[in-house]
């Protein structure tokens, strides 16, 4: 165990390596693979590009409201009008957000690992809704 810690690997590898364990690789899924109703809880959530947890599995309620978000990809559309969101009502709730400057009393969401986004928006005015957009972001089953 000293060994894989002095070759600088991290901490979890020297467990993993001593019991033989190995995780599985999560199996990723979009939101069409989805079934979802309004008011219905989300999957663990995680960002598109990168491994890192947006959300855990619950912390998030399914809802359509309307937003018109900047391009998320380089052949996409310079804007696109989104309904199908992700609630959160904390900043607290996530576990890992980029956070943008404010644009007309909005701020934008994405991920804090490797600032792919907008994944999300936030209305400066009510503190207790954040929002993800359901079709861009990955789930784990």
């Amino acid at each position: 165990i000293q060994n894989l810690l002095l070759r600088g690997a991290p901490l979890g590898a020297a467990a993993e390596e001593k019991s033989g364990a190995v995780k599985p690789t999560p199996t990723y899924s979009t939101f069409s693979d989805l079934t979802v109703e309004v008011g219905q809880t989300c999957p663990l959530i995680t960002c598109p590009r990168c491994p890192s947890k947006i959300c855990l599995s619950g912390a998030a309620t399914f809802t359509s409201v309307e937003m018109k978000m900047g391009r998320y990809r380089v052949d996409g559309p310079e804007e696109e009008v989104l309904s199908k969101f992700w609630l959160l009502t904390s900043l607290m709730a996530f576990e890992n957000i980029g956070v943008s400057h404010m644009v007309d009393k909005v701020k934008f969401l994405s991920c804090a690992d490797c600032e792919v986004g907008p994944i999300g928006w936030h209305n400066i005015t009510d503190n207790t809704k954040y929002y993800i957009a359901a079709e861009r972001v990955r789930y784990v089953e």
